[in-house]
């Protein structure tokens, strides 16, 4: 009987002391985890690898070290690594939605990192799944079918999606962009196509009667179809409508109103646009060399005198007015180069700023709609 209290004693201890050391083992991995959190405050990501490194091998079940971890591999480049960590925990069977959904996240922010967009798009779908009202979820696949410029998912997202904030101007820019890519796309003869393709720009004007995009993609259409009345009547209202983006279509505006044999027409809308946005230097520069070719040289020099005091920066205002002030032909050519050499067209966003060489309807940084302007 004594033994076997002794016994029973014996097994307990030998339970409370596994329970207790088993506790004890599980507990001191949080204390690397700790130090890898205050190493990640003071951007000591050597550190943070190694005590996230530490913990995770004290206690797997730490998920936000993993987490964390694969996140630091993605840092320092070595994205494989980070997609095997991230990969790795989805596998888990225990997971709760709120971690299912984070790492679900930074498989996405990898993916992303190698341009794996496809594949991204897949894992926020799986986020859906788990919380449909994920709206940072359905807005990041907007965006990565805009890098991608599937503007045709983007059209069909945007209409079938929950989007609380519904932009009329996006919403015209995702039709106009993806009737733009199918008149692209149509080779030969395919009336149907062309037809339905047109048809989106023209509804892409019912959605927002003042889409950019839509004017001028219906502009060149008709432009290139030799329908001049047409393209006329949507590079008019582009003027009209938008003067600041005239730079988009001052020469393709000028050859249809000559072809029309309209051309004087031009001076007015151009004056009129000028007086109302003495900052619109495209115009005025467009303005002065009708001027000049109608040999009205003194009315160019006082625009150009205009442009040179508005942009005091701008050498071009300046070139044109020495030009028009010499009569040396050889001298006027070696100005005409000069000023081709200085002459270069910029873009800036207007929401953030960013720049490029080469104008686009949409902001790869930002995701803005039509918000790049040239500036000098």
């Amino acid at each position: 009987m004594i033994v076997l209290i002794i016994l029973v004693v014996a097994l307990i201890a030998l339970v409370l002391f596994l329970y207790l050391y088993r506790r004890r083992e599980k507990t001191t991995g949080y204390m690397p985890y700790i130090e890898a959190m205050v190493a990640l405050l003071e951007e000591d990501d050597e550190l943070a690898m190694k005590k996230f490194k530490e913990a995770v091998r004290i206690d797997s079940d730490l998920i936000d070290a993993y987490i964390r971890l694969g996140d630091l591999y993605r840092k320092k480049g070595d994205v494989s690594t980070a997609i095997q960590i991230h990969q790795s925990l989805t596998v888990r069977p225990t997971l709760k939605k709120r971690e299912e959904k984070r790492i679900y996240y930074a498989l996405v922010k990898d993916l992303l990192e190698t341009n794996r967009h496809n594949k991204a798009i897949s894992f926020l779908n799986e986020i859906l799944k788990i919380d449909k009202k994920d709206k940072n979820a359905r807005e990041l696949i907007l965006k990565i079918y805009e890098d991608m410029e599937s503007f045709g998912d983007c059209l069909a997202l945007y209409q079938e999606s929950g989007f609380k904030k519904k932009s009329d101007k996006r919403h015209a820019f995702y039709c106009a962009s993806f009737a733009h890519n199918k008149l692209k796309d149509i080779s030969g003869e395919n009336p149907d196509a062309e037809k339905e393709a047109v048809g989106l720009l023209k509804k892409a004007l019912k959605i927002f009667p003042e889409s950019l995009s839509a004017l001028y993609y219906l502009g060149d259409y008709f432009e290139r179809k030799h329908d001049l009345k047409k393209a006329r009547e949507y590079y008019h209202r582009l003027l009209t409508k938008h003067p600041d983006y005239a730079f988009l279509i001052i020469p393709q505006f000028e050859r249809v109103y000559f072809e029309l044999d309209l051309f004087d027409e031009i001076i007015p809308i151009y004056e009129q646009i000028f007086q109302q946005s003495p900052k619109n230097f495209p115009v005025g520069l467009a303005l002065a060399e009708i001027y000049e070719k109608k040999n009205d040289m003194e009315t160019a020099k006082s625009v150009y005198a205009r442009l040179k005091e508005v942009y005091p920066k701008s050498i071009v205002p300046k070139l044109r007015l020495l030009k028009l002030s010499v009569d040396d032909e050889k001298l006027k050519e070696n100005i005409a180069e000069i000023e081709n050499t200085v002459r270069h067209k910029n873009y800036r966003c207007k929401n953030c700023g960013n720049q490029v060489e080469r104008f686009s309807f949409i902001c790869k940084k930002c995701h803005a709609i039509e918000s790049f302007l040239p500036y000098l």
